[in-house]
C-alpha cells in the first residue's frame, strides 16, 4: 500500500493513510475466522513452546502467514498512528515488541525450506517471499513511522539511555535510511518495487540451483567405484536405493559427496564426471541455468546503490561492516590471495610430476585432489581412508560438546519428547554448569535430497530479556547418510564444519542482550564469521582428538597418525585459499560495478576474471557464480569477503589461548564468552574483539593459520 502512495495526491495519501489502520484490523479480524486447527497459531503447547513439527502440514502455512502479516502490519500502524510525543518505549522499544507472530511463523517455515525443499514448500516459499517483501517496505518506508524513529534518534543523546537502548536506536535508524527511507517519494517508490523483484529472483535462483543439482547426480557402474573407501561406496549404495536405482551407485552433486570422491577415486573418468556434475551446477543448457537471473539480481542491486547514494552495491554493503568499504575488503583479500598463488604453481608442479607417472601429461582439475592426496599421503605418511575412521561422526559430536563443556561450562541433554520437522533431526538442551536451561539445539546433519547444499546455522527464537524468550537454533550440514547399522565417518574438514557451525550455534544461544534486533548473530557479516571460525581451532586440540577420534573398536587414533594429521593442516593450502579468495574476489568485482556490460554471461565473464587474476584452471574457483548460493539467495552478496576478514580475527584470537600454553584458558574463555558470544550487537564489533584480544588482529596470523608465511 506504501507503494501506491507514493505516486499519488497528498490529499489522496493523507485519506489512505488514515484507513490504514483500520484495514488492518479488519485482515486481522478475517485471518482469526481461520479454523482453529492450525498449530501454527495459538498457543504451542510442545515442550519448551518448540514448534509443533508432529502437527504442521504444508497447507497450515500460508494462513498462518496471511495472519502474522495482517497482525505485523497492525502493529506497525499502531506504532506509526501514536498521538503522543515519540519516545524510546512508545517507538523503538515497542517496534521490538511487535509481529512476534510473524517472526514465530517465518522462523519456523524457513528452517524447514532450507532443510526440506519439497515441491509443497518451494511454492509456500515462493508465494510468501514476496509477501515478507512487501511488508518489510511498507514498514521501513512508512514515513510517519520514519519520523517517530527519527525524532527519537535526534534527540538520542538527551533521553538518558543505556548504551544498549543508544545502540538500537542508532542501528533501528540505520535499518530504515539504509532501506531508503529519507528519500523523495519516487526513489522509495522505485527501492520497494526492486526490493519485492530480488526476493523473487533470490528464491528462483536457489530453486533452479536445486533442480539442477538434483539433475546433476551421477550414477555409476560397480567397475567405477573400485577403489573408493567402503564407506564412500556404501553411503552411494544407500543414495542411489533412495532414488529408486538398486544395484547402482549414486553419488549427488554436492560438496560433501564430490570432495571425498574427487580425493579418493583412481578411475579418472569416474572423477571426470563427478566434477562436471557438481561443477556445472547452474551452468547447462537447461531450464535451471542461472545465467539470466545473475544479471537481474545484479543489475537490480546496483540500480538500488544508486538510489541510495552509493557508486555501486559493493559500496553500500561495506557502509555497514566492519571493513567500511571495498578498498579495505580487496586489500586485505590480496594481501593473502598473491602468496596463495605462488604457493598453488608450487602445488601444481609437484602434482604435475607425480601425475605424469600415470602417463598424464596435463593435470586437469578433477585430477587435482586425487594426486594431491597421494603427495599428503607419502609427505605425511596419512592414509585418508584410515584417518577417517577414526573420526565416526558421533566420536566428533562428543569432542564437540566436551569443547563446550571445558570452554564455556555448559552441558548437553539430548531431548527426545521435542517434535522435528524430519526424520534423523536431533534435539539437544544445553545447560549451564548449575544446571539452568540456555535453550535448544537442533541437529540436522545428514543430506537428504530435498536439503539445500552447504551447511548453515539458522535461529528458531532468538534469546533476549525483553520478551524472555528461550533460545532456539539450528545447525545443518551434507554428510552422506550411512547403511543402516553403520558409522557416519568424517574428515577433518566436515569435523571443522561441524564445530563451525555449533560456534554460529552458541553465538545464537548464549546472548544476553536485552533486545531481539540486537540478539545473538544480528552483527556485521565480516564479524558473524568469528564466533564459528574460531571454534574450528579446538577440533584439532591434540587432546580432544586422543580422547575421541577412536575407531569402532574404540581404540584411539595412533599418536603418529595424530600428530601427522596435524602437521598436514597447512598442506595443499595455495590450492584452497586460491579457490576460496577468487570466489571472493569475483564478488567484489561483480558488484562493484555500476552496471552490467552488455550482453552479460556470467560464465564469459567470470572466466575473463580468473584470467585477469591468473588463477590455474586447474585450481579454478570453490563458488562459480552459476551456484554461488552465499551472494544470490543467501546473504553475503559483496560480503563473501567475510569469511577472510574474520580468519584474520580468528586465528589471531586462537593465539591468544596458544600464547598462554593452555586452549582451554579459563580466563581467555570466559573473556570470549563474554566479550563476542554473549554481546551480540550491542556494541560495535570491534570493540567486542579488542575487550577480548586488547587490540586488533592483521592478517599476519592468518598467513601462518594457512602456512602461507613462517
Amino acid at each position: 500500500m506504501v507503494l501506491r502512495i507514493c505516486i499519488l495526491s497528498a490529499a489522496i495519501a493523507a485519506s489512505l493513510v488514515a484507513a490504514m489502520p483500520a484495514l488492518a484490523a479488519q485482515t486481522v479480524a478475517q485471518a482469526q475466522q481461520a479454523p482453529n486447527s492450525n498449530p501454527l497459531l495459538g498457543v504451542w503447547h510442545t515442550p519448551d513452546g518448540a514448534p509443533p513439527y508432529d502437527l504442521i502440514r504444508p497447507e497450515h502455512y500460508v494462513p498462518a502467514f496471511d495472519l502474522a502479516i495482517a497482525e505485523a502490519r497492525a502493529d506497525s500502524f499502531r506504532i506509526a498512528g501514536n498521538s503522543a510525543m515519540p519516545s524510546f518505549e512508545n517507538t523503538v522499544e515497542a517496534m521490538e515488541r511487535s509481529g512476534r507472530q510473524l517472526a514465530r511463523v517465518s522462523s519456523t517455515f524457513f528452517t524447514v525450506a532450507s532443510a526440506d525443499a519439497t515441491d509443497a514448500n518451494q511454492a509456500i516459499q515462493k508465494d510468501v517471499a514476496t509477501k515478507l517483501a512487501r511488508l518489510s517496505n511498507d514498514t521501513l518506508l512508512d514515513q510517519n513511522l520514519f519520523k517517530r524513529v527519527d525524532t527519537v534518534f535526534q534527540k538520542r543523546a538527551r533521553l538518558g539511555l543505556t548504551p544498549e537502548q543508544l545502540r538500537l536506536v542508532e542501528e533501528t535508524h540505520s535499518s530504515f535510511v539504509r532501506a531508503g527511507a529519507a528519500l523523495s517519494p519516487a526513489s522509495r517508490a522505485r527501492v520497494a518495487e526492486i526490493n519485492e523483484q530480488l526476493a523473487k529472483l533470490g528464491v528462483d535462483f536457489g530453486q533452479k540451483l536445486l533442480s539442477d543439482q538434483k539433475a546433476n547426480d551421477v550414477a555409476l557402474s560397480f567397475d567405477e567405484v573400485q577403489g573408493l573407501p567402503a564407506d564412500q561406496v556404501s553411503a552411494a549404495t544407500v543414495a542411489a536405493a533412495a532414488a529408486g536405482k538398486p544395484g547402482e551407485y549414486l553419488f549427488t552433486a554436492t560438496r560433501s559427496a564430490a570432495e571425498p570422491f574427487l580425493t579418493l577415486s583412481p578411475n579418472r573418468e569416474a572423477r571426470e564426471k563427478i566434477w562436471r556434475a557438481f561443477t556445472y551446477r547452474g551452468d547447462n543448457s537447461n531450464a535451471n541455468n542461472t545465467s539470466q537471473i545473475i544479471s537481474q539480481l545484479v543489475s537490480l542491486r546496483a540500480e538500488r546503490a544508486k538510489l541510495m547514494g552509493a557508486k555501486s552495491h559493493a559500496d553500500f554493503v561495506l557502509e555497514d561492516s566492519m571493513a567500511k568499504n571495498t578498498e579495505a575488503a580487496l586489500g586485505l583479500l590480496m594481501s593473502v590471495y598473491r602468496p596463495a598463488l605462488e604457493r598453488s604453481k608450487e602445488e601444481l608442479h609437484d602434482i604435475q610430476v607425480l601425475a605424469a607417472n600415470d602417463g598424464i601429461e596435463k593435470v586437469e582439475p578433477w585430477d587435482w585432489r586425487y594426486y594431491a592426496e597421494k603427495i599428503r599421503s607419502e609427505r605425511f605418511s596419512l592414509d585418508e581412508a584410515q584417518v577417517k575412521q577414526f573420526m565416526p561422526l558421533e566420536g566428533m559430536v562428543d569432542a564437540l560438546f566436551e569443547t563446550t563443556q571445558k570452554l564455556f561450562g555448559l552441558t548437553t541433554v539430548e531431548r527426545k519428547d521435542i517434535p522435528v520437522y524430519a526424520s534423523g533431526v536431533r534435539v539437544f538442551e544445553i545447560r549451564e554448569a548449575d544446571g539452568r536451561k540456555v535453550g535448544l539445539f537442533y541437529a540436522d546433519w545428514f543430506a537428504r535430497p530435498t536439503k539445500r547444499p552447504g551447511a548453515w546455522m539458522n535461529s528458531i527464537r532468538v534469546p533476549n530479556t525483553l520478551l524472555g524468550d528461550t533460545p532456539i537454533v539450528v545447525n545443518n550440514q551434507n554428510i552422506p547418510q550411512p547403511a543402516q547399522g553403520q558409522p557416519a565417518l568424517l574428515s577433518l574438514d566436515e569435523a571443522q564444519t561441524l564445530f563451525h557451525e555449533f560456534g554460529h550455534a552458541l553465538h545464537g544461544l548464549l546472548s544476553t542482550a536485552r533486545y531481539p534486533s540486537l540478539s545473538g548473530t544480528a552483527v556485521s557479516r565480516d564479524f558473524v564469521e568469528f564466533p564459528s571460525q574460531v571454534y574450528e581451532h579446538w577440533i584439532t586440540a591434540p587432546s580432544i582428538l586422543r580422547e575421541h577420534a577412536r575407531n569402532a573398536k574404540g581404540e584411539p587414533m595412533p599418536e603418529t597418525m595424530l600428530q601427522a594429521l596435524l602437521k598436514a593442516q597447512t598442506f595443499n593450502q595455495g590450492f584452497q585459499t586460491v579457490q576460496q579468495l577468487s570466489s571472493a574476489i569475483l564478488d567484489m568485482r561483480l558488484h562493484s560495478l555500476s552496471e552490467l556490460p552488455k550482453n552479460f554471461n556470467a560464465r564469459d565473464w567470470e572466466e575473463a576474471q580468473l584470467r585477469d587474476l591468473g588463477v590455474p584452471k586447474e585450481v579454478g574457483m570453490r563458488h562459480r557464480l552459476p551456484h554461488f548460493s552465499h551472494i544470490f539467495d543467501g546473504g553475503y552478496s559483496a560480503s563473501y569477503y567475510a569469511y577472510t576478514w574474520a580468519e584474520a580475527m580468528d586465528a589471531d584470537g586462537f593465539d591468544a589461548f596458544v600464547e598462554t600454553g593452555d586452549v582451554f584458558n579459563p580466563e581467555l574463555a570466559r573473556k570470549l564468552r563474554q566479550e563476542v558470544y554473549e554481546r551480540g550487537n550491542t556494541r560495535d564489533p570491534a570493540e567486542s574483539y579488542i575487550r577480548f584480544r586488547g587490540r586488533l588482529p592483521t592478517a599476519d596470523a592468518l598467513l601462518r593459520n594457512r602456512g602461507l608465511k613462517q
